[in-house]
């Protein structure tokens, strides 16, 4: 009996598509961390192939997904609320 091998569920995202719908979700998410002066984050779905953009709580508030995905914050420091950016 022949062995299949699986298939690494996520190599869609090192596919052309995949590198361009991350590219959208990252200006998106930078868009609305700009915006806001809150942290958003990117979570790559790979049953849908897709990405999400979420707003994150605080820093220290944040468990399970949200430990998980790219934490995108603001680029000016002077605008992040408390308990987002860099600084906190």
């Amino acid at each position: 009996m022949a062995r299949r091998t699986k298939k690494d569920p996520t190599s869609w995202r090192y596919s052309a598509e995949g590198m361009r719908l991350y590219q959208t979700a990252r200006i998106i998410a930078q868009a609305r961390a700009d915006a806001s002066g809150l942290d958003h984050g990117i979570e790559a779905n790979d049953v849908f192939h897709e990405y999400s953009v979420r707003m994150l709580p605080m820093k220290a508030n944040r468990g399970g997904h949200e430990l998980r995905c790219e934490v995108v914050m603001c680029c000016d420091v002077s605008k992040c609320q408390t308990g987002h950016g860099p600084l906190a």
